[in-house]
This record gives C-alpha cells, structure tokens and sequence, in this order.
C-alpha cells in the first residue's frame, strides 16, 4: 500500500483531492532537499508540507474561501496522510494520536510565524520569511554554509511562491494547477 492509496477521490471532492496532490507534487521535489537546506528526513518533508499547504490555504483565504469546507477538507487530508505515514512507518496505534496532535500543533505554530513574516513591514518579509524557515528546518544547530546557501535559495523560492499564488485562479486551484508555471528553487553556492 503506498503512503497516498488510501486517498481515494470518494473520500473528498474531487477537488479537494486534486489540490492537496499538487501540495504533495510540490512539496515533494527533489531539489528542496538536495541543495534547499530542507533535511531529507520525516521532519523536513513535514516542513515542506506544511510550507505549501500553508501557502495554499493562504491563497484560500484571499479568495475568501479560509473558512471553507475546502480548506479545512485540504487540511484534513494532509494530517490524514501524515498519520497513514507514521503508521507504515512503524509507529504504533497508540502513539500516533498524539504524534499527530503534536504536528497539527507544530503545523498551526509555523502558519503563525510565516503570516507574521509575510505580514511584516515589506522591506523586513525576506529575512522574516528566513528566520522562519531557519529555525523550522535546522531547530537544533546553526546551518552550515551550505545550508545557509539553501535556505537563500528557499527564502526567495517561498517569496516567488506566494507571489505566484496570489494570481491564481480558484478554478486553477480546484484542478490542481496550483503549481503549474510555479517559480524554481535557485541556490546559488556562497
């Protein structure tokens, strides 16, 4: 059984299948965890998880639909899915519960940080945005100069992004299309 089969269209919309996939497309490339200072890791597919989830329902919210069943369908699946995973992954049925609270507490902690980065006086957003993902990708020690390099890369890659979803279109968003013709993650070597 793979991480995502138990996600059948009939389980949501249509819709709501199709925007979350493009969340895990996204989320999933390559390049974040190679050269973006994402670790490759439970913990840092979880922050590019929720760092395009969040931007997603960011978009959501102006379009006027934050409080929508869709949002919270969107929601839903991504901790339905993070739950699926730690199930394969071997955590038992008792520990996952509150495995999960954890991360829907760690998922609403980071939401928080970043509107209050992108929300922030303009000339501040980039290095708020990268304070974010800084103390979310590598909470533990200061980034090496690589990862210093990535996290460059992912802070304009995170301005682009949100840039980008500000122009699209609800219709776009339901198909799945949230992503397409998105900006790419740069890393250029210190």
């Amino acid at each position: 059984m793979g991480i995502l089969d138990f996600l059948k269209p009939q389980d949501k919309s249509p819709s709501v299948h199709a925007a979350y996939l493009s969340i895990v497309k996204q989320a999933r490339r390559p390049e974040f965890y190679k050269t973006g200072g994402a670790p490759d890791d439970f913990d840092g597919r979880f922050d590019m998880m929720a760092l395009h989830l969040h931007l997603l329902l960011r978009r959501l919210r102006a379009l006027g639909m934050g409080r929508s069943t869709i949002s919270q369908d969107v929601f839903d699946m991504f901790f339905k899915d993070m739950d699926q995973a730690m199930r394969e992954a071997g955590v038992g049925d008792m520990g996952v519960g509150k495995k999960v609270q954890k991360m829907v507490e760690a998922f609403y902690g980071r939401a928080t940080a970043y509107d209050t980065a992108f929300d922030a006086d303009t000339t501040h957003v980039p290095a708020a945005i990268r304070n974010v993902l800084a103390r979310n990708l590598h909470p533990e020690n200061e980034p090496s100069p690589a990862q210093n390099a990535g996290l460059d890369g992912l802070t304009d890659y995170t301005l682009a992004l949100e840039a980008h979803l500000g122009g699209v279109a609800l219709d776009d968003l339901l198909a799945g299309n949230s992503f397409q013709g998105a900006p790419q993650l740069e890393v250029v070597d210190g």
